[in-house]
């Protein structure tokens, strides 16, 4: 993890309309990070950015400093463009990195353009790596109306961060409250070239559409628009987070030993406020959902308590169990293979080992056996489903349990332990160690 939020409390830019950047932050970016990449288009945003950050480094922090490029070959010259990045980085002594993408077949393009450069950027950068990127104020402005115009909640209108976390690495917007006429200044002075990208210019795109068609209308009627609308954004991003600490405050007094969101507290809730609730519960995962999507969500876990509801996410799942939604992982396969004496065997959610064994037993790990019985200590069958119920297994844990069976010289295979949930009595003398990943909550007192 990064060892602070390097921006916290300083501001990039010591002079926005020179592109200063301020020593202490430069201070802080450099010694926290291992590398500091420049999202480098060639666009001028980027271009200015990475000229800017070179004329304020020291030699120590140059050696620090890299750009990476992605290649979407959406247009017929994004060849030229990666020649013309890697000849600017060549001549600034930068060193650069290219990636060839892709793009995802989406509704839109520019969705699947985005996802790309993200994924691209994360298969880059290291666990103590920082993201440099240069959106602008123009940028906030668009992203904020975009959203806007696309129904978005409060968080939504907070526009884009100046900082956040990329997977385990950081992102960082230090031209936020830049305006474009100040970059294109620096690009001029310094007689900077760059890309003219022509898809900036088709209106065909919404962002593009915003930009050439209902902004500079607006400006006309309304001084000062962009300032105005980013400092709203602003004023919202901090109510937002202030919003969002105290309601996980709340959610730690509702949320199990398991981190399951206990849904009895929501039962007497309107649906506004429930969907509220899930939002916030959801975002403390790193999930965010169209508001259709928590709907159904809400009906979901709301519903029926004899049903078994799940949303299924690329990334993970959301169920619930007696009462209690939770946030899994995405599911994976059973591994189903033989235990040897003494060592382990990991699996997705799990890893076991057994001793004991002797040489004249064979153990394998097989499939949740269906309709099968369970010998109990005291003599008693049990029907395995029963059992499972009894002990309030998860369903999402049933097919993961160890299902352990031995086979006897005849090749009969008998199913002698689950886990270290069960034993039959008359393998005593097993020892059976089974240890679970918390990222798959096994939510009952039986362990």
């Amino acid at each position: 993890m990064l060892k602070c939020d390097v921006s916290l409390f300083i501001s990039p830019m010591s002079a926005s309309d020179s592109l200063s950047f301020c020593v202490d932050w430069i201070d802080r970016v450099f010694s926290s990070a291992d590398t500091v990449w420049v999202g480098f288009s060639g666009g001028v945003d980027s271009h200015v950015l990475l000229h800017a950050l070179c004329e304020s480094l020291n030699d120590k922090q140059r050696q620090k400093l890299a750009a990476v490029h992605v290649h979407h070959g959406l247009s017929e010259h994004a060849d030229e463009w990666l020649t013309h990045c890697q000849t600017v980085c060549q001549d600034l002594g930068v060193r650069f990195v290219a990636h060839r993408v892709q793009l995802q077949t989406q509704a839109s393009i520019e969705d699947a353009a985005r996802n790309a450069r993200y994924e691209a950027f994360q298969q880059t950068l290291g666990e103590n790596d920082i993201l440099l990127l240069a959106h602008h104020r123009g940028d906030q402005v668009e992203t904020v109306l975009f959203r806007l115009l696309r129904g978005t909640g409060g968080k939504g209108l907070s526009g884009m961060p100046m900082e956040r976390k990329l997977g385990a690495s950081q992102l960082i917007r230090p031209f936020i409250d830049v305006s474009k006429g100040d970059i294109l200044r620096y690009a001029k002075q310094h007689k900077l070239h760059w890309i003219q990208d022509e898809s900036n210019l088709d209106t065909r795109f919404s962002r593009n559409f915003l930009r050439h068609k209902i902004l500079p209308k607006l400006e006309e009627h309304f001084s000062h628009l962009e300032k105005r609308i980013v400092s709203s954004s602003q004023r919202i991003a901090t109510d937002y987070a202030m919003l969002e600490a105290l309601s996980e405050q709340q959610l730690n007094n509702w949320c199990n030993q398991w981190n399951g969101l206990v849904l009895s507290f929501l039962k007497n809730k309107t649906r506004a406020e429930r969907l509220f609730w899930l939002r916030c519960f959801l975002q403390t995962q790193h999930i965010s959902l169209s508001h259709p999507q928590l709907e159904s969500i809400e009906r979901m876990m709301m519903g029926e308590q004899d049903k078994q509801p799940e949303f299924v996410l690329p990334s993970a799942r959301i169920r619930r169990h007696h009462d209690a939604m939770y946030v899994l992982p995405a599911d994976e396969p059973v591994i189903l293979a033989p235990l040897l004496e003494g060592e382990w065997l990991r699996r997705a959610f799990d890893q076991i080992r057994i001793t004991g064994l002797g040489k004249s037993r064979f153990c394998k790990l097989l499939a949740r056996p269906q309709g099968g019985e369970l010998l109990m200590d005291n003599s008693q069958h049990r029907k395995l489903k029963k059992w499972l119920n009894d002990l309030s297994i998860p369903n999402w844990w049933r097919d993961h349990l160890p299902y352990i069976f031995i086979s006897d010289a005849t090749g009969e295979k008998k199913l002698v332990a689950i886990g270290s949930l069960w034993r039959h009595p008359e393998y005593a003398d097993l020892n059976i160690e089974w240890q679970m990943d918390t990222r798959l909550p096994f939510p009952n007192d039986v362990m």
